[in-house]
């Protein structure tokens, strides 16, 4: 009995292959989404409200913590591209012409155009430089999406 329970434990622990997909087939709303992408630019955007928000010094020697780093970087692959969001740490991991792999990533609804996120639960890999041609024509960040309500 016992040999059983550990063959079963040793196949429910055992890790799925990750499924790597493209960036054409991101939709608004989908998470979980891995990816090889091409960093194509970087623009480290103005960081607001945080630590250092309203109150002044006041409020800073109160929470010591800097205020986030945020950076939107235009990354894609041969298929599209899209704005990816990176915060703190993964600011530094992405520099133009490095390319990166993407775990467990997530779309981002901003303005109503889509963004690409990689949160606590995700993962941003820089790995060795592939031979990307990243196709700027489909840049998915500049559809503009629209919520509507269906009556039914």
């Amino acid at each position: 009995m016992a040999t059983t329970a550990t063959e079963a434990a040793a196949t429910t622990s055992e890790k799925k292959k990750p499924v790597f997909v493209k960036v054409e087939t991101l939709k608004p709303g989908t998470h979980g989404h891995n990816l090889t992408v091409k960093v194509v630019n970087s623009n480290t955007v103005k960081a607001t409200g945080g630590a250092g928000g309203r109150g002044g010094r006041a409020s800073a020697s109160l929470n010591p913590r800097a205020p986030p780093r945020i950076s939107e970087c235009l990354v894609g692959d041969e298929t599209g591209s899209i704005l990816f969001t990176a915060r703190n740490e993964q600011v530094d991991l992405m520099k133009p012409g490095a390319t990166v792999i993407l775990r467990n990533a997530k779309i981002d609804m901003f303005k109503g155009s889509m963004r690409l996120a990689v949160d606590k639960w995700g993962r941003v890999e820089v790995t060795e430089p592939a031979d990307i041609a990243v196709n700027e024509q489909n840049n998915l960040s500049l559809v503009e999406y629209e919520l509507v309500n269906v009556e039914e």
